[in-house]
């Protein structure tokens, strides 16, 4: 029994923490802080990734060891 609570209890705060994270983004929809995803935006985020990445590779190649 007791252990029955136990994971009733965590389900219940697993479901919790879910419900909070999308009333948090629905708030922060509702705010205009939501992006349409399209094919192209899709193209300029990977492309924005290589570019960091890459610079962050330059720039640990640049450290001294």
């Amino acid at each position: 029994m007791k252990e029955a609570l136990l994971l009733w209890e965590e389900r219940e705060r697993t479901r919790a923490e879910i419900l909070a994270a999308v009333d948090e983004a629905e708030a922060s929809l509702a705010r205009g802080e939501g992006r349409i995803i399209t094919q192209e935006s899709m193209r300029e985020l990977a492309e924005e990734v290589k570019r960091r990445g890459r610079a962050r590779l330059v720039a640990e190649q640049q450290t001294p060891r």
